[in-house]
């Protein structure tokens, strides 16, 4: 796919349309802080939260950062108040922006055959965070910091502004990656991605992770590419063979009992991405098509997977007595402890619940937050019935209550 990329002149004409974070450097000075990249970051982060590619889903970006903070806290220097956040967009891509926060996209963790895989993806955007890859990029720009910010930006309110199908700059920073999101200006050199594949690889290892993942998930984008629409990531994070041999030499010497396993919750999010990734009926009745087939011959947690996402396409599509069934199947197939699959379901019976039952259910919610107080999906669960049922000042005692929010 080709990069739509944010131009220095288009980054002109929208400048005095932008409203640039307050730095402490001069212009020109191409000096950035780490409170710089942070307020940058943060800045930025409301312009993707406005955008349609912002997937707003406490499961995923609770499963996300709980990945990603078993790897920060193996990484150098953990500085930085990392936030990983997803996007619902089907290519293969993630990009770290300034201040720690990092994106993952949809097709990255559908693509992923493990956690592993994943994990190695996150672990080399990490890397980019701690060894300040961005800021470096800011400081070699021979312009002022002021104009690079704003093309950065620029490219940021354009990809929160959606877009038409003839791949305007209104696409950029989501369909771009990091290359729209910093413009051609500021790619990372290739010794960064280098530093960043080595980095990024101890700090998997270091968190337990399988080290063969990492060269295992790069060299099949390449030999994929298309299948899984790749290219995005390709082009803004290009492999080589050398870099591939690399990763492999290394994980080769690793010892140690890695065996692939994948983590269950790992695959109930590629299953729910599956049902979030699209909003059209059209696709969602597909993906619920896929899942029922493969029930058929599935036995064990592959039919407790499959229920689970078919529980979730019931959901969105309205059928709340198909996805409460679906629910509970999940969670009698499993057999086991899973926080996604009982707070899925003690969501789908709040929905089904009648006037007489609503009280119980709501309770059953309750609960579930109480025993799992650091858990935001578990609160916004309980949050949310509460806000159906106009109980406000309740929601406002609840978050008073919470010191882990």
């Amino acid at each position: 796919m080709a990069l739509v990329i944010a131009t220095p002149s288009l980054a002109s004409q929208g400048m005095d349309q932008l409203k640039l974070p307050a730095i402490g450097a001069p212009a020109g000075s191409g000096e950035l802080s780490p409170s710089d990249e942070r307020q940058i970051g943060e800045e930025s982060m409301l312009q993707i939260r406005g955008s349609r590619y912002y997937l707003d889903d406490p499961d995923v970006s609770e499963y996300l950062n709980r990945v990603g903070y078993r790897l920060v806290s193996q990484a150098p220097s953990n500085s930085y108040g990392f936030l990983f956040f997803p996007l619902k967009v089907p290519q293969i891509n993630a990009f770290a922006m300034p201040g720690g926060f990092i994106a993952v996209f949809s097709g990255t963790v559908l693509a992923a055959q493990d956690e592993s895989e994943l994990a190695s993806v996150m672990a080399h955007e990490i890397a980019h965070v701690t060894q300040r890859h961005i800021a470096r990029m800011f400081e070699n720009q021979k312009g002022s910091t002021a104009m690079a910010l704003g093309s950065f930006l620029l490219a940021v309110l354009a990809g929160a502004a959606g877009g038409s199908s003839s791949g305007d700059a209104a696409t950029a920073i989501m369909m771009g990656g990091q290359a729209a999101l910093l413009s051609n200006q500021l790619k990372f050199s290739r010794s960064a991605e280098q530093e960043a594949d080595r980095l990024g690889f101890q700090i998997l290892v270091n968190a337990g992770y399988d080290p063969m993942g990492m060269p295992r998930f790069f060299r099949r984008m390449q030999d994929r590419t298309g299948r899984y629409e790749s290219a995005s990531y390709l082009s803004d994070h290009p492999l080589t063979v050398e870099r591939i041999g690399d990763m492999e030499n290394r994980a080769r010497r690793i010892k140690g009992d890695f065996a692939r396993k994948d983590n269950f919750d790992f695959r109930l999010v590629q299953a729910r991405l599956l049902a979030l990734q699209s909003d059209r009926r059209a696709d969602l009745e597909s993906v619920e098509k896929q899942l029922s087939m493969g029930i058929s011959h599935a036995s064990g947690e592959d039919a407790a997977v499959a229920h689970y996402g078919l529980s979730i396409v019931a959901s969105r599509l309205g059928h709340v007595n198909q996805a409460f069934e679906e629910a509970k199947k999940a969670v009698e197939i499993a057999g086991r402890g899973s926080l996604m699959l009982k707070k899925n379901l003690a969501q789908a019976r709040f929905a089904v619940a009648g006037a007489a039952e609503k009280q119980g259910a709501l309770e059953d919610l309750r609960q579930l937050a109480a025993q799992n107080p650091v858990s935001m999906m578990t609160a916004d669960a309980y949050i949310s019935a509460l806000h159906s049922l106009g109980r406000h000042a309740e929601i406002l005692r609840y978050l008073n209550s919470q010191s882990a929010f």
